[in-house]
């Protein structure tokens, strides 16, 4: 690679700066540095800006027509305001490299991809929205660039980035495409992060109804985790196209895994900050007290997992819509099942406290934990929900209003719900925090009554820490089991024939 040398003053060194800054291309590198005393430019004048490949893209529909315009440089569009996006035309510009670009749609109702349409042709159906897309470069510009793009769709929000030919969007779940960004960036050079001010809200490129029906523990499906195998009582991950055995951290349905270089790739480990990134805490003033834990260990931990709890929440304040009595999100009061669909989560951990106990029947709670549970649930298709048992409560003031056997009794009912449904599980946190007598540990209680000090979140936190780790290791060999049965099947079935 060829540099040109530009030697300056420090005094002109500002003036420099902001002209290699302005005047040199997006490809072009600049690089600058002090060398005894002198400051030392070195730009890459591999192309001109007219000669710049860029990517540029126009949506359109039947009843609207192209009204966005040609989008470019990682711009966003969406359609005109209440309408459907039909179709997408998509062109190169530039002349620095020989080649174009060709991209394949899915659309509403059908199973088959469209045939592939290439430079500036439209591609879709009229009354059809697009529900996914491929997108990849030909000729020799697809040596030098790599073609980057997401989907916004509906349930889903922005997908992560998908490039050269992989799908982006939903194949199988009928969602609608509502936006998407397309972009080229350097060969290898990686995916794009935040562009235009958008964060991905899934780690995926695509979802599928497969892997969308793929999470918790035996509730996963099998083929998320094909190139599992189960061996000698150790998992093992297997490349699909060489066969070889593949180490570190590998992503499964967008957490992490440890197969041990150490120990031949077996299994060893699961990435809890995968988890608690997207996970969202929920309660009143006793799970309030976790932002004040999470806060000690910074903000990094765990990933950093939302906390949006509320003191004397409860059940009814929140089916009531109760001004002053609601979880918040962004400075907004919202109900619980708004709170889990705004933010994005996927996991929702749930320790209402005692508040609804209080001079109430347990089954009577239990039964409006059921209700909530399920309008989180319908509100917030394929988001996994944990139960994590109501807390002891210590010393004897107003213990017939709320004693620990009626804890005890809204625990056993929630646990036996939690086993019977689908995608909600049941974490004991309260049993590490008890004392022989049933009754919070002095030591992990800060007002003698029903709160916890930062001893006791630690407990707490551990709790479910080591939880939510065994349950996905469990599931992974699970899976494994699964994977190895249906290839040896396989295998048979093809010798056979």
């Amino acid at each position: 690679m060829k540099h040109t040398h530009i030697l300056l003053s420090s005094a002109a060194m500002a003036c420099a700066m902001v002209f290699a800054f302005s005047a040199v291309p997006a490809r072009n590198r600049v690089m600058a540095d002090v060398l005894d005393g002198r400051s030392h430019v070195q730009i890459d004048r591999r192309d001109a800006v007219s000669d710049s490949m860029h990517v540029y893209f126009e949506l359109g529909g039947k009843t609207y027509g192209n009204k966005n315009g040609w989008k470019s440089k990682g711009q966003m569009t969406s359609p005109i305001s209440g309408k459907k996006i039909e179709t997408i035309k998509i062109k190169l510009s530039g002349k620095e490299y020989e080649g174009g670009i060709r991209y394949q749609v899915l659309v509403q109702g059908s199973s088959k991809w469209k045939s592939w349409t290439s430079d500036g042709k439209q591609a879709g159906t009229a009354q059809k929205r697009l529900e996914a897309i491929k997108i990849e470069l030909t000729g020799d510009v697809a040596n030098h660039y790599d073609v980057c793009y997401r989907t916004k769709t509906a349930t889903y929000g922005w997908l992560n980035w998908a490039k050269n030919g992989e799908i982006s969007g939903t194949v199988g779940l009928s969602k609608k495409v509502e936006s998407i960004q397309i972009i080229l960036v350097e060969k290898n050079s990686g995916l794009p992060g935040n562009v235009s001010g958008i964060v991905s809200q899934q780690e995926k490129s695509s979802m599928t109804k497969e892997a969308d029906d793929a999470s918790g523990d035996d509730k996963a499906a099998s083929g998320a985790f094909s190139s599992l195998r189960y061996e000698g009582s150790s998992v093992y991950y297997y490349d699909a196209k060489t066969g070889a055995k593949k180490t570190g951290w590998i992503k499964i349905n967008g957490l992490s895994y440890f197969f041990d270089p150490a120990k031949s790739g077996k299994l060893t480990d699961f990435k809890v900050n995968d988890f608690f990134s997207k996970a969202v805490f929920i309660g009143n003033s006793t799970s309030e007290g976790l932002t004040t834990y999470f806060n000690s260990k910074g903000k990094k931990y765990l990933g950093g997992p939302l906390v949006a709890a509320k003191v004397s929440y409860t059940f009814n304040s929140d089916k009531a819509k109760l001004n002053g009595y609601m979880l918040k999100y962004k400075g907004a009061q919202l109900q619980a099942k708004a709170v889990v669909k705004k933010s994005g989560s996927k996991y929702a951990l749930i320790m209402m406290g005692t508040n609804d106990l209080v001079g109430t029947r347990a089954s009577s709670v239990a039964k409006k934990y059921k209700s909530y549970i399920e309008g989180i649930q319908k509100e917030n298709p394929g988001v996994l929900i944990y139960i994590q048992s109501t807390t002891p409560r210590r010393g004897t003031k107003n213990v017939k209003n709320l004693s620990n056997d009626k804890i005890n009794e809204l625990n056993k009912l929630m646990k036996s719900y939690a086993d019977s449904k689908s995608g909600v599980f049941y974490i004991d946190i309260s049993t590490p925090l008890k004392e022989s007598d049933g009754s919070m540990k002095k030591s992990y209680c800060s007002d003698g009554y029903v709160h916890l000090n930062m001893k006791g979140y630690k407990v707490w936190v551990n709790t479910v820490v080591e939880y939510v780790r065994k349950q996905y290791l469990n599931n992974a060999i699970a899976e494994a089991k699964k994977a190895t049965e249906s290839a040896k099947t396989q295998t048979a079935t093809t010798e056979a024939a």
